[in-house]
């Protein structure tokens, strides 16, 4: 309790130091990397259910599906808005680009970019008094994509860019053996040069403005700065990069800087920085894993050991880990995998059956409830939805509307993030706003993205040879199905009337789902 007192003093003393002696979480102004659900509806209603005011911008200007954001509107917008903030929480992809699809596809040239970077110096001169929150990405390296959102040529040639890269990237960390060398000869003459050239050319782009964003925050510009790495793994470009921006910012602390894995989840973390920067807290947490591997795990989509990335988050939201504190502010329960390997939400694997493993997973999460304690579930046995069993034996003991926060969608840093800053604010809701946002969770991650989300697949889009990336004309059947599926779901699952739940698919495919739960 002493330690905690004057951890707390410090944070006091320090906030008085940098001229931000606020104590109380206010207005926030924030910008959102793209107008997805989870960039910015989902914040938007985590920063409402916990008092905070949220200003953002015209909907018009931000990047949607198809539609680029526009940088010029958007600075504007700030520096008109700016003097109702107490802090700011920046998306620096939809400052410079556009937006998170638009940084993988601009063609700016370096003047503009090196303009727009200026102007973030220049929104530190107007508004000094404010905390800046900026998060930008390294430009991911998935395996494959679809639907628009790299350059047309990924589509044909993403698995062998990746290969490549990754190749790259191993040799120069361990080497190659001779099949491998083998290989990136037979992926270097597979790509055309003109797309690998344009494709290394954005990205060299990209890492120069975030090395400068990186210099900025040396300079004291920003309060904090998080570096994310989006679709990333243990061998790949984006891993190459990262592992340069580590060295670039050695000499950063990590109460000014961060990078890990993920991009989705950013917005959300520097929301709850600000939030507890504002309201001068440095929440306690406490780790609690499933039995297996645990923080050992590397998962899918990711390029460090899990456990690294959890701390990594709960640093950036302004909190720190104790291994056993009397009185956690929050504690942190994750479900890995038993093995350590992250297998996909539709996998058949992913049944309702309860294992032991599980079961005692659960109950040390009953336990903590017992006590009293705040607990949020960071649910990452699985990628892209929910651990079924997990989510069906929290159902049958009654607990699922006694947690602070859950999270299980897309990937695990995304789930981490979520789990993390809906937690450490959730002190700040009523019990309706908590629930709400449980419930919004659970239909999502648990009822859509582990379920519904194959059904539809399998009975409607398949057997029509439709696209589930491209919905257009069919987008009506699709979303009145997975309405009345939802529905269903909370009728069976949940604790409100399901006349209240409204779905859509606002990108126009079926990855992510709108979930929208009236008051």
């Amino acid at each position: 309790m002493k330690l905690r007192k004057l951890i707390v003093g410090f944070a006091f003393l320090l906030s008085f130091l940098i001229g931000s002696a606020i104590t109380h979480a206010s207005t926030i102004l924030y910008v959102p990397q793209d107008d997805r659900p989870v960039s910015l509806e989902y914040v938007i209603d985590t920063a409402k259910a916990a008092n905070i005011k949220i200003l953002v911008p015209p909907k018009e200007i931000i990047a949607s599906r198809g539609k680029k954001g526009d940088p010029e509107k958007l600075w504007r917008w700030i520096m008109e808005n700016g003097g109702q903030a107490d802090a700011m929480v920046l998306s620096g992809d939809s400052l410079i680009y556009g937006g998170l699809v638009d940084s993988r596809m601009h063609s700016f040239d370096e003047l503009v970019l090196q303009k727009r970077l200026k102007r973030f110096g220049e929104l530190h001169k107007a508004f000094p008094d404010l905390g800046l929150y900026v998060y930008t990405t390294v430009l991911r390296t998935p395996q494959g994509s679809e639907g628009g959102v790299e350059p047309g040529y990924y589509e044909k040639y993403g698995w062998d860019i990746f290969r490549l890269t990754a190749l790259e990237d191993k040799e120069e960390i361990v080497g190659l053996t001779k099949q491998e060398e083998k290989e990136l000869n037979s992926k270097l003459a597979a790509i055309p040069s003109a797309f690998l050239e344009d494709w290394m050319k954005r990205r060299q782009k990209n890492f120069d403005v975030n090395a400068s964003l990186i210099d900025m925050d040396r300079k004291g510009l920003f309060r904090f700065f998080l570096l994310g790495r989006d679709d990333t793994a243990p061998y790949s470009q984006s891993h190459k990069e990262g592992r340069e921006f580590v060295k670039l910012a050695a000499d950063l602390s990590p109460d000014i800087f961060q990078t890990f894995p993920g991009a989705d989840q950013l917005g959300m973390i520097m929301l709850v920085r600000a939030y507890n920067n504002l309201t001068m807290q440095i929440p306690i947490v406490k780790l609690q894993y499933a039995s297996g591997a645990g923080g050992d795990s590397i998962p899918s989509y990711e390029d460090q050991k899990v456990g690294k990335t959890i701390v990594d988050h709960i640093t950036a939201a302004g909190g720190i880990v104790f291994d056993n504190p009397v009185h956690p502010d929050l504690v942190f329960a994750v479900n890995t995998s038993e093995t350590g390997k992250t297998l996909e939400a539709g996998s058949l694997k992913n049944t309702t059956v309860l294992t032991p493993r599980i079961a005692k997973f659960i109950d040390g999460i009953e336990a903590q409830l017992k006590e009293e304690n705040k607990v949020a579930i960071a649910d990452i046995s699985f990628a892209n939805g929910a651990d079924n069993a997990l989510m069906a034996e929290l159902s049958r003991r009654s607990l699922l509307d006694k947690l602070s926060a859950y999270s299980g969608w897309n990937t695990a840093s995304n789930t981490i993030g979520y789990a993390i800053g809906q937690g450490m604010m959730s002190g700040a809701m009523s019990e309706e706003s908590r629930r709400r946002l449980l419930a919004v969770r659970y239909l999502d991650d648990w009822a859509y993205e582990a379920n519904i989300r194959k059904i539809l697949d399998n009975q409607f889009v398949s057997p029509n040879k439709r696209s589930a990336v491209y919905l257009n004309d069919f987008k009506p059947i699709l979303t009145a199905e997975a309405q009345r599926q939802v529905q269903g779901f909370a009728k069976e699952n949940l604790w409100f009337q399901p006349e209240k739940i409204k779905v859509s698919f606002p990108w126009n495919r079926m990855f992510e789902l709108q979930v929208e739960v009236k008051h």
